[in-house]
């Protein structure tokens, strides 16, 4: 759980809890259909308006109700609005970023060769991948070993 900030605005967020995840589904799934009553046509002013009312849903969902109004300001500024939200996206590719980084030493690499084989290991493949195996390996009757 990692702690995003913007302006006064703080809030407890974890990207790996699917509890959370769900909820930033919803938030968005709300944002998505606030959009859809944005008019295309008309004032300027009124259409930024309404624009910015799809912020403050988003951000109601997602942290609770008051949180827009907390980290909007109240203010209809199409510009805070798009900061505010990508501050949260940056947030998160960076916390995502940390955790992958932290779970890269976990996962084995793929490009290297193992050296040493376990002596009992054989694979057990068909003919032509076990002829293989004793080629590479120096098994058996196949071996290039002494040769």
């Amino acid at each position: 759980m990692s702690l995003w900030k913007f302006g006064n605005f703080e809030a407890e967020v974890d990207f790996t809890d699917a509890d959370f995840l769900d909820v930033l589904e919803e938030a968005k799934a709300e944002m998505f259909e606030a959009g859809k009553k944005v008019p295309i046509t008309g004032k300027q002013s009124d259409i930024i308006r309404a624009q910015c009312a799809c912020f403050y849903v988003f951000f109601d969902t997602l942290f609770g109700d008051g949180a827009g109004e907390r980290i909007l300001c109240g203010k209809n500024s199409i510009k805070l609005c798009t900061e505010a939200a990508e501050s949260l996206l940056d947030f998160e590719t960076a916390e995502t970023k940390k955790l992958d980084d932290k779970y890269d030493k976990y996962v084995p690499n793929q490009n290297t060769t193992q050296q040493f084989p376990h002596p009992q290991s054989q694979p057990n493949g068909n003919r032509q991948q076990r002829r293989n195996y004793q080629k590479q390996y120096g098994k058996g009757k196949y071996s290039n070993t002494g040769r």
